[in-house]
């Protein structure tokens, strides 16, 4: 249940990040998405799944602290 909302939810932000989001391209991906991400994320280990997670929260926490100017640009 929570792998199918997950797949949702992302599908629904990587159709919105799409060039043409209303267009049907952009409801094609997001329905792609939405159904591959709950087939992936049945077979990922735990440990892989958090793993996965923090990476994902450091790598945003970077990008944003990049576009605050905390960091030079190189």
């Amino acid at each position: 249940m929570i792998k199918n909302i997950v797949g949702a939810y992302l599908g629904a932000k990587i159709a919105g990040k799409s060039p043409k989001a209303d267009s049907a391209a952009g409801a094609t991906t997001g329905a792609i998405a939405a159904s591959a991400i709950p087939f992936i994320l049945s077979r990922m280990s735990l440990p892989s799944m958090l793993l996965l997670g923090a990476g994902g929260y450091l790598v945003k926490r970077h990008q944003d602290k990049k576009q605050a100017g905390k960091y030079p640009r190189s």
